[in-house]
């Protein structure tokens, strides 16, 4: 065998199974999420449904009392446990006063009950039943000195200091393939009994719940009825045009249920299929390709008693080493590329191998030793022994047509998705979404200190020269929004919730570049400004025909209005504060294009340092390091806070779309080696007809054919079958695609034009590497294909 053609054979079986494997290993790994618990198949979450103004909604959330509720009045749950989070930073400071970073929840003492983790030191029930005292994970731990020194030191959030937790546990880190990843579980008891104990509202816990075994979810459906009734106020909600109930969500399938995970397990699932697929068949095609030269080879081999499996065995030896050879230099590359690898992917290299991809990634590669044996030894054992002898020249070629077929449809397949996710994620990062993102740094103030500073920040900040405008705000949009329910006042009945952005200095729509239909922004406590969709809904409940200005509403989480001294802030005869409308503003968008909040939004007036807005939002007239420095400085030298987290609205909005930007960047890599495996392929086909019809071109050439007519040959030949390819990928592509789009609340349209692109693209790439390597056939003297006859 050639030793040119088995470097090319191992170097694109290498490549492909480098990637390929890789996705593989990716896909394994999603799919693996919440898998590894004890018991991980009787692990459930509870959600709330309701039905409001015939509206469904699925809420992942609960009240604070709903989880223990479940253990208490149903017996077939063994253990219930809720947690929420209580502080915004991520940051806590150790009694030196260092900092560091950890993910805190608050948790209850059933909490390793339902998700059963090593515990390393201390005991966690004890530790989860005492006020301000903490468990953390190991990881922590080792930050703070190790896994016994960090028990009984304190640490506290930087926007609550006064809050001193004490460690008296660790636990081991939750595996990476799972969606719990906190470093501190602080008692529950550390926590208002108001929000606890609370059966109605306040949904801010997660709940989980472990069942007895074999229990069947759907079988509780009577008995958390019940539960309900007992503690709930089912008549009022009636009442109120609301039905709520609860139900049980696998915890196992959390992830996986999620649309964009899904999506983007079919789609790297797909790569990795066409990656090893392209690889596999262009191993085939290149063995295929020898199959003239290793005629007489079988021939001799048969005349001597060779049977069928002797033929399988020389193949599976030779495909066995190339497949070592090939695996050995796919470790090598993904070794080289670990780092790339992780960022690419989001996961270490080393984290991807657990046991289920283990097994999975064992068994790739037993299926592609296996195709890569069977298919060239079944033509191999086919070719008769008098035309072995004779220089067998095949009627292989069709099988060689057909690999190339399937390699220009992957590749052609492969351009198209490129070009449509990079459109997507253009429009996600650049797109109209109704508020202005450039030129504007935005930051937190974590203590209640620094916001009531707030004044003084702001006029700091707008001394500096760089600064245009400065101004407060509670939310910020791409962050979401909790939600509110909308009354006409006086009335029980409620008409639809809201995207509540609570309170804004009244400069901030105009510095956000939020474009105000009629009216004003809020000037005062009592007024509230509303956007186009929310005029569209009240609409169809009270007389909007003269216009929204001056009418009123009341509205749910507004109580500490009616406190605050001079707001001219009005309670209904519920108690929910009413507010009116002083001005309309275009809808904008909430949340990302992924996960966006499509429900009308309201935004209230607050006055900077007196109501509660710890983002900090700066208009600057150059987005440059040096204007930064310059905003951070001038902040810190004000704030408790010296480590400001300071960044441009534009460069957040982006990393809202990182997952896209990898899918199209993982995509964009296997396009490109599945272009270059397909062109070793076409250039090996094209040399070995080039031998297999050299006569032919030599009498064609002695006959008056020029080098334009004999590459012409050449290009038609592959033409044809790059025709047929691209046609197919582009109905293959076109349902991808679309799949793909779901993910986006505003997507691009699927233009021919894409399609078109792509086509020309792959195809002119094909007639060049045609006509390159035709040239060397054309330009050959006939007298040298001929002097053998």
């Amino acid at each position: 065998m050639n030793l040119k053609e088995n470097i090319v054979k191992i170097l694109t079986l290498g490549i492909g199974l480098a990637i390929g494997l890789v996705l593989v290993a990716k896909v394994c790994f999603e799919l693996s999420y919440d898998k590894f618990y004890d018991r991980a198949e009787d692990i459930y979450c509870i959600r709330t449904m309701y039905i409001q103004q015939g509206e469904e909604k699925d809420y992942s959330q609960v009240s604070g009392a709903v989880a223990p509720g479940f253990k208490q009045f149903i017996p077939s749950v063994e253990s219930a446990t809720r947690t929420t989070f209580i502080f915004d930073s991520d940051k806590y400071l150790d009694a030196e006063g260092n900092i560091i970073q950890g993910k805190l929840v608050l948790a209850d003492t059933s909490f390793f009950d339902v998700f059963p983790i090593e515990i390393i030191e201390g005991d966690a029930k004890a530790t989860l039943n005492k006020v301000c005292c903490a468990m953390v994970s190991r990881s922590f731990a080792e930050k703070m000195g190790g896994e016994q020194e960090c028990i009984g030191k304190t640490i506290c959030n930087e926007g609550q200091k006064g809050l001193k937790i004490t460690i008296e546990g660790v636990y081991e880190d939750f595996p990476k393939n799972g969606t719990l990843d906190y470093d501190i579980l602080l008692s529950m008891e550390s926590y208002s009994p108001m929000s606890t104990n609370n059966w109605v509202g306040n949904d801010r816990y997660k709940g989980y719940v472990k069942l007895a075994k074999g229990t069947d979810p759907n079988s509780l459906s009577e008995s958390i009825h019940k539960m309900q009734k007992a503690y709930q106020p089912m008549e009022e909600f009636e009442k109120a045009g609301i039905k709520l109930w609860y139900y049980l969500a696998p915890f196992d399938k959390l992830h996986t249920s999620e649309k964009s995970v899904r999506n983007s397990i079919v789609l790297l699932g797909i790569v990795a299929f066409l990656l090893l697929l392209v690889s596999i068949f262009n191993y085939i095609l290149l063995v295929i390709s020898s199959i003239v030269k290793r005629s007489k080879e079988i021939g001799v081999r048969k005349c001597y008693g060779a049977e069928s499996k002797h033929i399988y065995g020389i193949l599976a030896k030779e495909t066995a080493v190339n497949l070592v050879l090939s695996l050995v230099l796919a470790g090598l590359i993904l070794l080289a590329l670990r780092g790339s690898i992780k960022n690419l992917l989001g996961v270490a290299l080393a984290d991807l191998f657990i046991p289920q991809t283990i097994w999975a990634l064992i068994a790739v590669v037993l299926l592609v030793f296996a195709i890569a044996v069977v298919i060239p030894a079944n033509i191999y054992n086919k070719i008769p022994i008098s035309q072995a002898l004779r220089n067998y020249s095949d009627n292989s070629r069709r099988w060689k047509l057909a690999l190339l077929l399937v390699q220009f449809f992957i590749t052609a397949f492969m351009v198209i998705m490129v070009l449509v996710v990079s459109r997507q994620y253009s429009k996600a990062v650049n797109g109209n979404i109704g508020y202005e993102t450039r030129n504007i740094l935005t930051f937190p103030l974590y203590s209640w200190n620094d916001v009531s500073n707030s004044q003084n920040i702001e006029d700091a900040l707008r001394a500096l020269p760089e600064v245009a405008d400065v101004q407060f705000s509670y939310n910020i949009p791409y962050e979401g929004s909790n939600g509110d329910n909308v009354y006409l006042p006086n009335s029980s009945e409620v008409l639809f919730n809201v995207a509540d952005q609570y309170n804004a200095s009244e400069g901030w729509l105009n510095l956000m570049g939020i474009k105000m239909l009629e009216g004003t922004a809020p000037s005062r406590y009592s007024d509230v400004a509303v956007s186009r969709s929310f005029v569209e809904r009240i609409g169809n409940f009270t007389s909007m025909a003269d216009g929204a200005i001056g009418k009123s509403f009341a509205i749910t989480g507004h109580g500490e209005e009616l406190e605050i001294e001079g707001t001219e802030v009005q309670a209904d005869a519920n108690g929910f504060a009413i507010f009116t409308i002083c001005g309309v503003y275009e809808d904008y968008l909430i949340g990302s294009l992924n996960e966006a909040d499509e429900r009308p939004s309201v935004l209230f007036y607050g006055k900077a340092g007196e109501a509660y807005m710890p983002n900090v939002f700066v208009k600057v007239n150059d987005a440059s390091p040096e204007t930064t420095a310059k905003v951070k400085s001038a902040t810190e030298s004000i704030t408790e806070d010296k480590n400001l987290n300071i960044s441009y609205i534009s460069d957040t909005v982006r990393s809202l779309y990182d997952d896209t930007r990898k899918i199209r960047n993982t995509i964009l890599i296997g396009s490109i080696f599945s272009l270059l495996i397909a062109l070793f392929g076409l250039i090996g086909y094209i040399r070995n007809e080039a031998g297999r019809r050299s006569k032919e071109m030599a009498i064609r050439k002695i006959n008056g054919a020029d080098t334009h007519e004999i590459t012409g040959l050449f290009v038609w030949d592959i033409l044809k079958i790059a025709l047929v390819a691209v046609v197919l990928a582009d109905i293959a592509a076109f349902f991808a695609a679309r799949k793909f789009l779901t993910m986006f609340s505003q997507k691009i349209a699927l233009s021919p034009l894409i399609f078109i692109i792509a086509d020309i693209i792959v195809l002119l790439i094909i007639v060049a590497s045609v006509v390159l390597n035709s040239l060397r056939i054309a330009g050959a003297n006939p007298v040298d294909s001929l002097k053998s006859e």
